[in-house]
């Protein structure tokens, strides 16, 4: 393997005689093991991480105090995925209430504009009704990720924010495959926002300066990720929903 160290040469090989089974290098299963421990290291470490930032959020949360409301944000165009619970949910409304218009990206439309009706019902007689809006997204389907950037491209308005928040986590759940076929926490969770996000770029070009804001987890200290596996199929790891969770969310740091 070249180190970039310089080049060099070397004369032709001289015929090798057939080796016997017992004359191959010793140095292999040492290889192994070392590759092995050093696993077992970085997973401990990444543990270690995990535990720490929770402590430390932990800690940190309790002495919070109540946020402060946002700054007016009258003249930005937001996409919020997974808007419907969780994260998401409070980014949505809490970006509307600013005076933002927001756009509810979900995979279940009638979800997202029951809360709507409900936030306008909460929010009457406090200003001007949210701009708010839902539009159709289901990241299992790249098709779909395709469609609803064409749809918002078309438009030829400006996006100022995108933000990434959808993700999913079946827990204790076998493996499972989208139909694009990929599996499905890595196509979820970081495959089809990175796809989002590049075609949506005509339009967060014409809100210049703009932002994209992928939410990750601490989880991605314990991710693996291997180019050449990404479905986690080789079995060289066994696979389970945490290291499918885990590697998707490292996958989606090392994009950025």
């Amino acid at each position: 393997m070249d180190d970039g160290g310089g080049s060099s040469s070397s004369s032709p090989e001289s015929p090798k005689s057939p080796k016997s089974p017992d004359s191959a290098p010793l140095t292999k299963p040492r290889e192994r093991k070392q590759k092995s421990g050093l696993g077992w290291l970085e997973w401990a470490r990444g543990w270690m991480s995990v535990i720490g930032e929770m402590m430390f959020q932990r800690i940190t949360a309790s002495h919070l105090e109540n946020p402060l409301p946002l700054p007016p944000v009258n003249h930005l165009t937001c996409i919020v995925t997974g808007s419907t619970s969780g994260i998401g949910l409070q980014i949505a409304r809490q970006l509307a209430e600013a005076g933002a218009h927001v756009v509810m990206a979900v995979r279940n439309p009638k979800a997202a504009n029951d809360l709507i009706q409900k936030w306008q019902n909460e929010w009457s007689g406090m200003g001007l009704p949210l701009n708010i809006e839902v539009m159709e997204l289901d990241l299992l389907s790249l098709d779909s990720v395709v469609r609803f950037s064409d749809a918002w491209n078309s438009r030829l308005g400006p996006l100022h924010v995108l933000i990434n928040n959808a993700g999913i986590f079946s827990i204790g759940e076998p493996q499972k495959f989208s139909k694009d076929g990929y599996e499905q926490h890595m196509q979820v969770n970081h495959l089809a926002p990175a796809l989002l996000s590049v075609l949506l770029l005509p339009s967060l070009l014409r809100g210049s300066p703009s932002r994209i804001v992928n939410v990750n987890s601490v989880m991605h200290y314990v991710g693996f990720v291997d180019p050449e596996d990404m479905n986690l199929v080789s079995g060289r790891r066994k696979y389970t929903s945490l290291l499918g969770y885990c590697s998707s969310k490292l996958a989606q740091v090392q994009s950025e």
